[in-house]
């Protein structure tokens, strides 16, 4: 059990030079504090990380999935969906945000400059923040969030293997730079059919048993650690072995049918 949040860093298998991946929702985290007397502070937060991967590499999700075909994508304004720790980096100017429309990421620290020139043309291929991730071998946590709500990288497995529940949709999407720059992006998302809901449930429970992550706590916060590389191979087995990352929901496939015919999203 950790004494304080700003711990949470130092008890981590973490090496300097490391590139971690962080997804989260800090409300738990943040009551907890409070109640041992802890004055929360999400930039304290993030700083405590930036001291123990002072040779290493912060990303933190800035994602707009909810775009569609010729949306318009501002990196300085489209506020992402991913949450508070994303949008209290939002707001600090050591990180930068890349430039894929619909998965873009916040970046601090060695790799930045790197990862900011990705230009994929799938958002979960080749190229991409996730493929990046898994070529360098980074680590991910999971705070108080469950894997169905944080791990997208699984889309990235999904699409390397060519799954047929899910497939790939072509998106024009304008984009605005930090410059303020207009162009027009065309990319590729491999994304679940209509009547497919992602499934991570049993996943989650098998990545424990298994062995693949290792949990900490800060009083009822929990938080899930491990190496994306062995996540991505686990996965793929996973896959093979029969064993499903979705269910079929004719409802939900109803259900969008009906926005569409109605034209909203």
């Amino acid at each position: 059990m950790l004494s304080s949040y700003l711990k949470l860093a130092e008890a981590l298998p973490l090496l300097e030079d490391d590139i971690l991946f962080i997804a989260s929702d800090l409300h738990t985290l943040a009551i907890e504090a409070k109640s041992r007397g802890e004055r929360f502070d999400v930039n304290t937060f993030i700083e405590s990380f930036q001291q123990v991967l002072f040779n290493g590499t912060i990303v933190v999700p800035a994602y707009t999935d909810d775009l569609w075909k010729n949306d318009t994508y501002d990196i300085r304004n489209s506020k992402p969906t991913t949450g508070a720790m994303s949008n209290k980096v939002f707001r600090r100017s050591d990180f930068s945000r890349t430039s894929d429309p619909l998965h873009s990421v916040f970046v601090w620290g060695r790799d930045k400059e790197e990862i900011m020139t990705l230009n994929p043309d799938s958002t979960f291929g080749i190229g991409s923040i996730f493929d990046y991730l898994y070529q360098k071998k980074a680590k991910m946590i999971c705070i108080d969030v469950h894997l169905q709500n944080s791990f997208t990288f699984v889309h990235y497995v999904e699409e390397k293997l060519r799954v047929n529940y899910r497939k790939y949709y072509h998106l024009k999407i304008n984009v605005l730079d930090k410059d303020g720059n207009e162009s027009m992006k065309s990319l590729n998302f491999h994304t679940k059919r209509p009547w497919i809901l992602t499934d991570l449930y049993e996943l989650q429970q098998s990545f424990g048993a298994d062995g693949i992550k290792q949990n900490f706590k800060f009083g009822n916060t929990k938080i899930q650690y491990f190496e994306l590389e062995r996540a991505h191979d686990y996965v793929i087995k996973y896959i093979r072995s029969g064993k499903r990352l979705y269910q079929v929901d004719l409802t939900h496939f109803l259900k969008r049918l009906l926005k569409r015919l109605v034209g909203r999203k």
